[in-house]
């Protein structure tokens, strides 16, 4: 183990008591000291170090109890405890002047390495450490107390008689040995050397103290509430005033695992009121002590899907993480399928507009419920494979959750059972409600109720199904209950079919009471019961008396605020309140004895004292929000996105429709705003929903609302005064794809060779295109591979001169001349075109209808065939012989260079036929003669020449090719392999073209050698 001095600062109580004190409980026999007999009141504290190796006697077999403990002594008893632990001499032995690192005692120079370096002993005031010197009982104590990390309770009171005589700064540890029991007398005697043997059991004393501190073995992180600590030792009880967290109220605390006998650990659960920070650092302390183990890092969690499965043949269940943010989470756009009959992924809204969409109380679960089995909405056989893709989903905290796709098979073989059945009544009713595992078909199921048959209907819940009886069921009473063909989508029955069960009829006869009533606003009081209500009841049996019971209001409009179970009732007064001169209305709300819950039960009439106060102040914006195009909001979904501007109270539209919007630059960008489609939200009355016509690119925008834009609901109806607010417009907020088009704008052809050709195609985004990615070449392939090398991309913007969003923009991929090596029509693959949120368009594949050739065909080969003429190939095929194809090839034959003009005298072209189709076949035509001419030779000798001269007859200047030939004198074709060297160059364009439309004519300047 590396030597760490700081984690070993409280050394003796974190690391060595579970041992120590397990040995010290059961000691072994007094030791053989001949100086320690079995009944010294010492000898099983001495026995209990010794056993481990911490204290040793003399060499004659003594122990000595009763000599002095020296400094030197007690650094060496120290030391081993230490080293047994695994802590490392320092390299540096030099710890004192006075005991340097050559001192014979080399036990004492490694001790006082350690102790020093580990902070639990130190030097006199020159640095030396005396180790022969007496320890009295006050230098021991803060020893004692520093090594161990001993403390008192803050309100300790001592019992030690003689503390005047101690030191002044030695009567703070005294007082902690006394309150930790490591010191047992009344009389401390701090003046006294304290003993060897005295000194075993002060050291065992204090490992027996219990679990401090320093005991913590780790701190684990449970959840964002919820932390564990492990001790090294037994807790029998623990208090939650006895652990601190800085800156975390704990709200509780208790023993998850008790120490077991071999393990000696304790774990304690603490549970906080404040959450845990993700990423940031916790210490814990423990009775005001803390230490290296006690620290705790709480883990940054990235929001991700765990698991998503199909858990019967109608339901798909999405499990998370984290809890995740409730409107993301209930969007159907974000959950997208795609089976083997699909092109693509499409939205759930898509398969099924119906389905429904449910998120648990946790928030860490989705169920989706399809109308019909899962099958049947995607036209697939059960047991067939499809994809299931969950994005766009952010977490509770707002985190995006990464996109997460896997392969589902809806294939239900488990049969559906009945989980619950209730029926509630004050003293009758018809309605029982049957809760399944499952969703179960209303088709072909048959339920009766004592014999008699019950109407068979879908609950409020996918699991739920409600029976509506032909008799009246009495509370209190029982019933018997059969349920026949009940099945869930996969045609499973249930497991019992019949099932037969019976049921009572829980009365509900308690009248609903009133727990809150608060005033909302000037004409609004919230009123909460106990239980769900009967809004309908609330008409008549409402009013609002002044203080002399004059009734003031007596209509009054009663609906049940949402997300409460229909147990708080907004009480909307309509009436005029009569308010006194200091704006203020003191007086009484009466409820009936007429209003009900939902069971019939009439409450007891009440009155409850309301101070309504003249709202007179104007609503103000608290804040806004941006929601991306196609994003949802409040259950509905913004195509183009939406801006929400938060007011301080409920509000409605007043006479103003003054709303404009300022990008940061200063340009009036109020035409993104649809505000003939402005819409007070219904879920939330203090928001106003603003569509726009298109997204937004990413930056701050002001957003300014004029006067009487809106009205607040007060019986004033006091109007909003002109203000103005930010939107930020976060990129990754934008999760809309850009759109590539399939189909080019326009194609331009290359009409020459220096023209070139273009390739213009459209691409359109919400907020704006990434044109760097636009502009990346690499990003296109044409005919799959990449596009010419010279080959750029330009762009304009469509509409508006001022588009620099670049939102809806004509590509054009510009294709140098001499790049198109054939006529035709091409492929255009287009890929990772992104916008600037970083959204990447799906691939497209565009057919360009037609690009024309416009490269140069080359000289590529020039072989010998078989019957030895040459064969011309060329990088595509070239036209027919003509007259004059030869002008433009110049041969170097035998080392001699022919005069172009001289090639039709011994050459002659023509066109190459089944494989060589495209090239050409030239003949070399050699002359014989027989005899001496011109003074060349005075003798016969049968010469093989070419005829360059074309004189027929062989001169100088001609190419001799060989003399004594056996050929016949005339002329004959020349077999190509009797030449030494041959090269063929390209010199003139004239006439040789290739085969395309625009005849590209020959690149001049290629050379080949031919042999």
């Amino acid at each position: 183990m590396a030597y760490q001095p700081k984690s070993y600062r409280k050394f003796l109580a974190g690391t060595v008591s579970a041992a120590v004190v397990a040995s010290a409980v059961a000691p072994v026999a007094a030791a053989s000291f001949k100086d320690v007999p079995a009944d010294n009141v010492h000898a099983d504290d001495i026995n209990t170090l010794v056993e481990k190796g911490y204290i040793k006697g003399y060499p004659d077999g003594t122990f000595k109890p009763n000599n002095s403990l020296t400094r030197g002594e007690a650094a060496i008893i120290f030391a081993r405890i230490l080293k047994d632990k695994g802590v490392e001499v320092p390299a540096d032995k030099n710890a004192f002047p006075d005991v340097p690192a050559d001192h014979p005692n080399t036990e004492l120079v490694e001790a006082l390495a350690i102790v020093k370096a580990a902070g639990v002993m130190t030097g006199d005031e020159k640095g030396n450490f005396n180790p022969n010197a007496k320890i009295t009982r006050e230098q021991m104590a803060k020893v004692l107390v520093e090594a161990f990390g001993l403390t008192k309770p803050a309100d300790f009171v001592s019992n030690v008689t003689d503390l005047d005589q101690a030191a002044p700064w030695a009567r703070e540890y005294i007082q902690v040995l006394d309150a930790t029991d490591v010191t047992l007398n009344t009389e401390f005697m701090p003046k006294k050397n304290v003993t060897r043997a005295q000194f075993a059991s002060f050291v065992v004393r204090a490992l027996n103290v219990g679990v401090t501190a320093a005991d913590i073995q780790e701190v684990k992180f449970v959840d964002e509430n919820t932390l564990e600590v492990t001790f090294n030792g037994e807790l029998k009880e623990v208090k939650a005033e006895d652990f601190a967290i800085e800156g975390v109220e704990i709200e509780s605390v208790s023993i998850k695992a008790a120490a077991a006998a071999e393990a000696k650990t304790t774990v304690v659960v603490i549970k906080t009121k404040t959450k845990l920070e993700e990423g940031k650092s916790y210490t814990i302390s423990y009775k005001g002590q803390t230490s290296e183990k006690a620290k705790v890092e709480v883990p940054v969690i990235t929001p991700a899907v765990e698991s998503v499965s199909a858990i019967n043949a109608k339901q798909i269940e999405v499990k998370f993480n984290v809890p995740v943010e409730k409107t993301t989470a209930l969007n159907k756009d974000n959950y997208k399928i795609q089976t083997n009959i699909d092109a693509s992924a499409v939205a759930l809204t898509t398969k099924d507009a119906t389905a429904s969409v449910e998120l648990s109380a946790d928030g860490k679960t989705v169920t989706i419920t399809t109308s019909t089995a899962i099958n049947t909405k995607l036209g697939i056989s059960a047991g067939t494979p499809f994809k299931f893709t969950v994005e766009n989903l952010k977490s509770a905290k707002g985190k995006e959750i990464e996109k997460y796709t896997t392969t589902l098979v809806s294939d239900d073989k488990v049969a559906p059972t009945l989980v619950n059945v209730t029926a509630t009544a004050k003293s009758t009713t018809t309605k029982v409600t049957l809760e399944f595992s499952e969703p179960v078909q209303t088709t072909g199921a048959i339920a009766y109720v004592d014999g008699e048959a019950a109407t068979v209907q879908a609950g409020s819940k996918p699991n739920e199904i409600v029976l509506t009886t032909a008799q009246t069921l009495s509370a209190n009473k029982t019933y018997e209950l059969t349920l026949l063909n009940f099945k869930d989508f996969a045609d499973n029955f249930l497991k019992e079919n019949p099932t037969t069960t019976k049921f009572t009829v829980v009365a509900d006869t308690v009248a609903p009471v009133v727990q809150e009533v608060k005033v909302v606003r000037d004409n609004l009081i919230e009123v909460t019961f106990d239980k769900a209500m009967d809004v309908t009841t609330f008409a008549g049996n409402t009013r609002v008396l002044d203080l002399n019971g004059i009734a003031r209001i007596t209509n009054v409009v009663a609906t049940a605020k949402s997300g409460t179970g229909g147990k708080t009732i907004r009480l909307d007064l309509q009436g005029t309140v009569p308010f006194n001169d200091n704006n203020t209305f003191v007086g009484t709300l009466v409820l009936g004895d007429g209003i009900k819950d939902v069971n019939g039960n009439a409450k007891v009439a009440t009155s409850h004292s309301v101070t309504i106060t003249k709202d007179t102040v104007r609503p103000v914006i608290t804040g806004t929000t941006y929601v991306a195009p196609g994003g949802q909001y409040s259950g509905s979904t913004y195509n183009n996105g939406a801006i929400v501007v938060k007011f301080s109270e409920e509000v409605g539209f007043a006479t103003s429709t003054d709303i404009k919007l300022i990008t940061s630059t200063g340009v009036d960008t109020s035409s993104s705003l649809n505000i003939a489609g402005r819409l007070v939200n219904s879920n939330d009355r203090a928001e106003v929903i603003i569509p726009l016509t298109g997204g937004l690119t990413a930056g701050d925008y002001t957003l300014r609302i004029g006067n009487d834009v809106v009205k607040d609901l007060s019986t004033q109806a006091n109007k909003n005064i002109a203000a103005t607010t930010t939107v930020k417009v976060d990129s990754s907020s934008d999760k809309t794809k850009p759109v590539v088009s399939a189909t080019p704008v326009s194609v331009t052809a290359a009409t020459n060779q220096t023209s070139g050709s273009t390739i213009v195609i459209n691409m359109t985004d919400n907020v704006g295109l990434d044109l760097a990615t636009v502009q990346n070449v690499n990003n296109y392939l044409l005919n799959g591979k990449p596009l010419p090398s010279g080959s750029y991309i330009t762009i304009r913007h469509n509409g508006l001169s001022s588009d620099t969003a670049a939102t809806n923009i004509d590509v054009t991929i510009n294709i140098p001349a001499q790049s198109i090596t054939k006529d035709g029509s091409y492929t255009l693959n287009i890929t990772n075109i992104k916008d600037k949120a970083g959204n990447t368009a799906d691939p497209k594949v565009a057919t360009v209808s037609l690009l024309l050739d416009d490269v140069s065909p080359e000289l590529k080969t020039a072989t010998i065939s078989s019957n030895g003429l040459l064969v011309l190939g060329f990088t595509e095929d070239v036209n027919t012989v003509t007259t004059g194809t030869s002008a433009d090839f110049q041969f170097v034959i035998n080392g001699t260079e022919v005069n172009v003009a001289n090639n039709s005298r011994f050459l002659t072209f023509a066109n190459g036929t089944g494989t060589d189709d495209g090239k050409y076949v030239v003949t070399f035509t050699a002359k014989v003669d027989a005899g001496a001419d011109n003074n060349v030779a005075t003798t016969a000798d049968n010469r093989l020449f070419l005829d360059v001269d074309g004189d027929g007859t062989y001169n100088t200047g001609d190419i001799l090719l060989q003399t004594g030939t056996t050929k016949a004198v005339g002329t004959t074709t020349l077999d190509l392999n009797l030449l030494s060297s041959l090269k063929v160059k390209v010199v003139g364009n004239t006439t040789v073209k290739d085969r395309s439309t625009l005849a590209n004519p020959i690149k001049v300047g290629t050379e080949i050698t031919v042999k």
